[in-house]
């Protein structure tokens, strides 16, 4: 790889400040081994003019003229280490990037955020093939293809997730103390951000995934078809979602913040800041926006101006409170960096970097025991194995499905995906592996069933609550039995 003189320089550059903008038990011990030994060379050379900076220079020009590739790794090192959010990009990366916030990559259907050593699934998307393995929000990636992903960025785990339609990929996931390995196929996953319910006549829930270029037209799309249904309230739920652009939150804000300011940029340069402004004369909905702790950046933006505007109530937990902007420059050569050039107030002049939004109603959601009453009854008689027909199958198959064993048809008949679940299933147990559903394996299945515990959204139904409506009503609805 060629290495120009400015590069070169702006590496220098990098290292002679690092001493001073890091504390001491922030750098590693072989950083400061090198620092002394420059340190002492400079202070016993025979020249008193050498100093310790020039040394390290002389030493780092030399590294890269004799292993040119490693530019790369520096720039990478450096640009991360500034904070959390800033990257340097090469050219294959700054697409997948670019990608990954459109949606128009090819890749398992996840959305990933840093949390500690490892990035963990905050969302499992319907149509991707993390879905329909069994992966679940929460999952901690630890390995791809094998290679270790402890301290990686989002940006490093997903471009070693996605890749070329139809190509397979070994995904390890830590959940709990547990390790699984799954191998997932890379497929289109939808581009879609937002999405809608007709929950009743007045009342709709929305969601949004993220801020991506097409969101705000997406969103736009949905309050057409909500107006048709003259709808006046509407449930957003912004949970998990990690934001994107900002330009995309304020244009949906635009379009139902009365007029006043949306949100307060703030740079360097006092003359870059910017204030976005509403200038909608009257707010035609009332929001419940749903929010938790991966809940951030333009999401943030976003909440923040319809909370501070008065025109919702904002439930679930604080939010994740990354109020900082990152702009993304292209270099000629196809490099490129996302670098942290300015941070933002809320519409009435809140700070909630580290600090995160508050919500108006603190509602966190719970775990119960699954209510097998409401599937149906195994019947222990009825034993079945691979190529049998029996309605006696089709429970068997909800509880794996619930599970996470068996993610294919829902039908009567014994197939090749149902025998490789029973096969999972009773070596995870101890049973002898037949492979067949005998009575013993049933009634070990019924078992485990019964100890699984589900999800109980609280903070959906305490929105639904608040428009008026009733939990009871919308459990029932929600289960298909309305």
């Amino acid at each position: 790889m060629k290495i120009n003189k400015s590069v070169t320089a702006v590496l220098m550059s990098l290292m002679l400040i690092t001493p001073s903008v890091f504390a001491e038990e922030e750098l590693s011990n072989e950083y400061t081994y090198v620092d002394k030994l420059f340190g002492y060379a400079s202070e016993m050379y025979v020249d008193e003019s050498l100093t310790k900076e020039e040394i390290f220079n002389m030493a780092l020009n030399k590294y890269l003229e004799e292993n040119p590739d490693a530019v790369l790794d520096i720039l990478k090192a450096g640009f991360s280490k500034i904070d959390d959010y800033t990257e340097f990009y090469t050219p294959n990366d700054y697409q997948q990037y670019v990608d990954s916030i459109n949606h128009t990559f090819y890749g398992i259907g996840v959305i990933i955020q840093k949390n500690s050593d490892y990035v963990e699934l905050v969302r499992v998307l319907k149509d991707g093939d993390a879905k329909a393995v069994g992966m679940e929000i929460g999952d901690k990636i630890i390995k791809v293809d094998g290679v270790d992903m402890k301290d990686k960025t989002v940006d490093e785990v997903q471009n070693a997730i996605v890749g070329e339609l139809g190509t397979t990929v070994s995904i390890t996931v830590l959940r709990g103390d547990q390790e699984l390995t799954f191998t997932l196929t890379r497929k289109a996953v939808s581009a879609a951000t937002v999405d809608y319910l007709m929950l009743d006549d007045n009342i709709a829930y929305v969601s949004v995934l993220n801020f991506a270029q097409t969101t705000s037209q997406e969103f736009a799309d949905v309050l057409e078809e909500l107006d048709k249904n003259n709808v006046t309230r509407i449930i957003l739920d912004l949970r998990d979602n990690p934001g994107g652009y900002l330009i995309s939150a304020v244009e949906i804000a635009n379009m139902i913040v009365p007029e006043g300011i949306i949100v307060q940029t703030m740079y360097r340069q006092s003359e870059n800041n910017v204030t976005f402004y509403s200038d909608l004369k009257e707010a035609k909905y009332k929001f419940a926006v749903l929010v938790n702790e991966n809940t951030a950046s333009a999401a943030e933006i976003l909440t923040g101006a319809m909370q501070d505007s008065g025109i919702a109530t904002v439930i679930g937990e604080t939010t994740y409170g990354k109020a900082v902007i990152q702009e993304m420059f292209t270099l000629r050569d196809g490099n490129a960096f996302k670098i942290t050039t300015g941070r933002y107030l809320t519409r009435n002049g809140r700070e909630i970097n580290h600090i995160g939004l508050e919500p108006d109603m603190y509602i966190v959601n719970t775990t119960e025991a699954i209510d097998v009453s409401k599937y149906d009854e195994i019947d222990y008689s009825a034993e079945t194995r691979f190529a049998d027909v029996s309605d006696n199958i089709i429970p068997i198959k909800e509880r794996l499905y619930v599970m996470g064993y068996y993610m294919s048809d829902m039908g009567n008949v014994f197939d090749s995906e149902l025998e490789a679940a029973v096969l999972d299933f009773q070596i995870s147990k101890g049973l002898t592996p037949t492979g067949a559903l005998d009575r013993i394996t049933m009634v070990q299945i019924e078992n485990e069933f019964a100890k699984t515990e589900v999800t109980v959204d609280n903070q959906l139904y305490e929105a639904y609550e608040l428009f008026g409506g009733s939990r009871e009503d919308l459990i029932k609805f929600l289960e298909g039995e309305e």
